[in-house]
């Protein structure tokens, strides 16, 4: 028979381990996406406008924007990075590829024609939002 004994090294790989678990649970699990909500931008004769602002660093912050359909919508990147991730972004359903230049702000200019989620991601599909766009 083996004898198990606790000594100071499996106590801290087993706290360790622990602790790591916890970090991935929260980390992937539990994180709440950050919601930013398009706002009017201009209102000329009987066409609104609405406009998001979407820092890109690391990430897209906000990573849901929320916008009404049928209002035209402008998506302003503002990519405060370098990095050969984040240098373009896609937008599938509307068919729109685009160059973010760094350390710069990018608009894009869409108009959501019916409600739903669509998702944006950039050119490596490793950062992803997702406009959402209600009646």
């Amino acid at each position: 028979m083996i004898a198990f004994a606790w000594t100071a090294d499996r106590i801290a790989a087993i706290a360790l381990g622990a602790a790591f678990l916890a970090f991935l649970y929260v980390f992937f699990f539990r994180a709440r996406r950050r919601e930013g909500t398009a706002v009017p931008a201009a209102s000329t004769g009987d066409l609104e406008e609405q406009e998001a602002t979407i820092t890109v660093s690391g990430g897209y912050d906000p990573e849901v924007v929320i916008a009404k359909k049928g209002v035209p919508l402008t998506l302003v990147f503002d990519r405060r990075e370098s990095s050969p991730c984040s240098d373009e972004v896609v937008l599938p359903e509307f068919g729109i590829r685009q160059a973010l230049a760094a350390h710069a702000k990018t608009r894009i200019r869409v108009v959501p024609q019916r409600a739903g989620e669509f998702p944006f991601a950039c050119g490596m599909n490793m950062l992803h939002g997702l406009l959402r766009v209600e009646d």
